[in-house]
């Protein structure tokens, strides 16, 4: 009998549970990135948008002990007026002796029906074996801006924090994003508006070129941000102290907007799905959000 066949007798692929969680967070700090701790990581893989989800991904076990692990945020999210159900596989980390049954867990989790999922971490390896399960890849395209002043935007940067104010300056679906992605320290807000329409944007905080940047990950009202850029980028450079910005080209949908410097591709990211197609795929609700990535 092959190792691979010893190995494949030995392991079983089961659902992760909540009462998993201690135990998955410790395999991933040790296995995957030892910079998070074994507590960030349980923070990180137990969230979830949608009340009756099934697991919180899917685990390898050799015996007793975890050898591998793909795990998984589930969420219900608003598109054009319908809820749908998301399933966002991420944080794949399968020890050496045991990648044989790596695609196991992949399957394990897209066998599951009535989900679009989202990857939006693949390694290279991962890259492509979605590729090869029909997962489509999203425009991986990257915008870089200079956050130059200007005493000429349109629009103007509003400070809101009651709950209750922003939920009835935000259209529901962008209030609700809000809602839902408060929570975690990382994530930068800045609301904006221009004659009586509002909108606002996530980001993150990064380093560009050594100098200070911001990720912007999200945007509720597309034509709104680029009527109001000088505006925003204005207040991302004086008060946040952010030299640049990036934003994934495909987050803009068709609005063009100027910029001097070169894009880059940036991180890929696949999706697949039955009934959805690219332009209604977020970064939030992912890992992207629930660890800092």
């Amino acid at each position: 009998m092959t190792n691979d066949r010893l190995i494949a007798d030995k392991t079983a692929v089961t659902a992760i549970t909540r009462h998993d969680l201690d135990e998955v967070a410790e395999f991933l700090h040790h296995h995957m990135n030892s910079r998070f701790t074994q507590q960030e990581w349980k923070k990180g893989i137990s969230k979830s948008w949608l009340p009756d989800a099934p697991n919180f991904g899917f685990m390898l076990r050799c015996h007793s002990r975890i050898v591998g692990v793909l795990c998984a945020i589930y969420s219900e999210q608003d598109i054009a007026g319908c809820l749908k159900r998301f399933c966002n596989p991420h944080s794949w980390c399968v020890l050496s002796d045991f990648r044989a049954r790596s695609i196991d867990l992949v399957l394990s989790l897209i066998r599951q029906e009535g989900y679009t999922f989202t990857m939006f971490s693949p390694n290279k390896d991962g890259v492509e074996i979605f590729k090869y399960l029909k997962f489509k890849p999203l425009d991986d395209q990257v915008l870089i801006f200079l956050n130059m002043p200007s005493l000429l935007g349109a629009g103007k940067i509003l400070n809101l924090q009651s709950f209750e104010q922003i939920k009835l300056l935000l259209p529901d679906r962008a209030a609700q994003h809000y809602v839902d992605h408060i929570d975690f320290p990382w994530l930068n807000f800045i609301f904006f508006s221009e004659q009586e329409r509002y909108g606002f944007l996530i980001f993150k905080k990064q380093r560009y070129k050594r100098l200070a940047s911001a990720w912007i990950m999200y945007v509720s009202d597309t034509a709104l941000f680029c009527r109001c850029w000088p505006t925003i980028r204005t207040h991302l450079l004086i008060k946040c102290g952010l030299f640049t910005s990036k934003i994934e080209a495909r987050l803009l949908e068709d609005q063009r907007m100027k910029t001097w410097l070169d894009s880059e591709q940036g991180a890929r990211k696949f999706f697949l799905s039955k009934e959805l197609s690219a332009d209604c795929i977020q970064n939030l609700y992912s890992e992207l959000v629930t660890l800092d990535l």
